[in-house]
């Protein structure tokens, strides 16, 4: 800005100069140029010093505008006299009669006069530049303090729109989550209500057989016969209670928690309990279950929906066998327990498994169309076991339908340590 403003000056000083030279020479000064030139030159520097002068006063600290008005103009008095008798010796640079013989009071006043009138030429524009400089730099700090004060105003609203999309993902997260436990939960819940549907249709039928045969045996007035199968009956009952109380106990408590609740599952007492409800069932078709377990096995599950497993795979096992054993044993396999359900292969279903290198091997599918063995009972086997994470699987070897479970977690809830199935046999 400084350079721009001793550019102006230095053209104003050479307007002012030039514009006086028509008059000298009208005046006949061209006839001596080395004066004319000289002067014109003098007057060019007094008129560059008044500009910068003016200039530099106008900057100056703790006056007023008025006041340094005043005092610019009072420079350019002082300049004028001062180049005036600075350079007199070499150059006349008044026109007209010489000042040198005036008065020096008189030629002091037309000094100062000559200075005043160069001083009223630019003072003014330089007064209005620089106020208009001004005026200029304050609407610019303005719109820079708007600038500042709207990008901190976009850093405050970048700031709250961020911790407002944080705590929106947040919800979103709590939310999804929140759903996949309610569609885990209602999987879950569907779950054990087909479960409830399935496992109780085969005790249901033997009650049902039961009543019409004590009802035949009453009629026929064989009454300790019709109190035997009506005590069966009694005990078929109060197992299905049981068992459907033990669902409806767990599914409660999935409504309220929501979340599948692992803990120690003594296996032998579980499939005791289970082995239970089909009782008569068992007897009625001349089977016989034999068990090769540790008492004290104890997994890592949910009783629960490990009993559904169980139900299922005791109930197919009993279906599927005719005057046969059914064998339940445990074997350790690479630090994991292999829970196997035998069960002899009815000689009309030995081709109904599709054979794979490993012998005998069946996949339960919703859609499959087989017998009602290998139907929801066993998709049921399947989907919950996937809930606990257990390895399940059904396959035939030698003469044998085998249902697998398999456990990562076990132990001897006796001793605390893991036992070797391998040594152990309890036949019952």
């Amino acid at each position: 800005m400084k350079k721009y403003n001793s550019r102006l000056g230095a053209l104003m000083a050479t307007v002012v100069t030039v514009s006086i030279l028509p008059v000298r020479l009208s005046e006949g000064q061209a006839a001596n140029p080395v004066n004319l030139i000289g002067s014109e030159t003098v007057i060019w520097l007094m008129c560059m010093s008044i500009w910068l002068v003016s200039y530099y006063t106008y900057y100056r600290p703790g006056l007023v505008t008025w006041q340094k008005l005043v005092v610019s103009l009072i420079f350019c008095a002082i300049l004028s006299n001062l180049f005036y008798y600075g350079s007199n010796p070499f150059f006349e640079d008044y026109p007209l009669k010489p000042i040198r013989e005036l008065p020096f009071w008189i030629a002091a006043i037309r000094l100062s006069l000559r200075g005043l009138l160069i001083g009223l030429i630019m003072v003014p524009i330089i007064f209005l530049l620089e106020i208009e400089r001004q005026r200029q730099k304050e609407a610019l700090q303005r719109a820079t303090d708007r600038a500042i004060a709207a990008e901190r105003q976009k850093y405050l609203l970048e700031i709250r729109v961020s911790e407002r999309t944080a705590e929106l993902e947040q919800t979103l997260s709590v939310l999804s989550k929140s759903q996949d436990e309610l569609d885990h939960q209602v999987y879950l819940l569907t779950r054990i209500i087909a479960s409830i549907a399935h496992d109780v249709n085969a005790p249901l039928k033997f009650i049902i057989t039961g009543t019409k045969l004590t009802g035949d045996l009453i009629r026929d007035n064989q009454l300790e016969r019709a109190d035997e199968y009506n005590q069966q009956l009694e005990r078929a009952l109060s197992n299905m209670g049981i068992f459907m109380q033990n669902l409806l106990e767990f599914a409660k408590g999935q409504i309220r928690k929501g979340a599948l609740h692992l803990g120690n599952v003594n296996l032998v007492a579980l499939i005791h309990e289970k082995a239970g409800l089909f009782e008569q069932i068992l007897h009625s078709r001349g089977n016989t279950l034999r068990f090769s377990l540790d008492e004290n096995l104890t997994v890592i599950s949910n009783s629960n929906l490990l009993g559904v497993i169980l139900h299922n795979l005791l109930d197919n096992a009993i279906k599927n066998t005719l005057d046969g054993e059914i064998e339940i044993s445990g074997t350790v396999i690479d630090d994991r327990l292999h829970l196997c359900i035998q069960n002899p292969v009815p000689g009309e279903d030995r081709d109904e498994i599709p054979r794979t290198d490993q012998g005998y091997q069946f996949e339960a599918d919703a859609g499959s169309s087989g017998r009602d063995s290998y139907g929801l009972g066993l998709i049921l086997v399947r989907d919950i076991s996937a809930l606990l994470n257990v390895d399940f699987s059904l396959e035939t070897a030698g003469g044998k339908v085998v249902a697998r479970i398999i456990f990562a977690e076990f132990y001897d809830s006796e001793h605390g340590s893991d036992i070797d199935l391998s040594t152990t046999a309890i036949a019952r």
